[in-house]
């Protein structure tokens, strides 16, 4: 009997299930201009610099450098401008693909 139930109200809720509806995409930009890294781009969103604000961090395939755009706007309202590559030991963060 329990089954039978839970099998009942799972179809249940499964026949009132609606399709998502999703807003027409956007670029993101920084500085005015979409931002493009070139092919597979792997972006990634994270507070980098600990002031509470989304920043974007975005990895790039073909030269293995990896972008970062601080978040000039507001946590819910993000703006980046332009970018900077990471460093670490003062040499840029190069990650090899392939």
């Amino acid at each position: 009997m329990r089954i039978t139930t839970l099998l009942l109200l799972i179809g249940l809720a499964l026949s009132h299930a609606q399709a998502p509806l999703f807003e027409n995409p956007v670029y993101l930009t920084a500085g005015g201009s979409a931002i493009d890294v070139g092919w597979y781009g792997s972006p990634f969103v994270y507070d980098w610099d600990g002031d509470a604000k989304k920043d974007l961090i975005c990895g790039q395939f073909t030269s293995g450098n990896v972008r970062l755009y601080l978040n000039t706007g507001e946590h819910n309202d993000p703006s980046f401008s332009s970018f900077s590559y990471l460093l670490a030991g003062g040499a840029p963060i190069i990650l090899p693909s392939g």
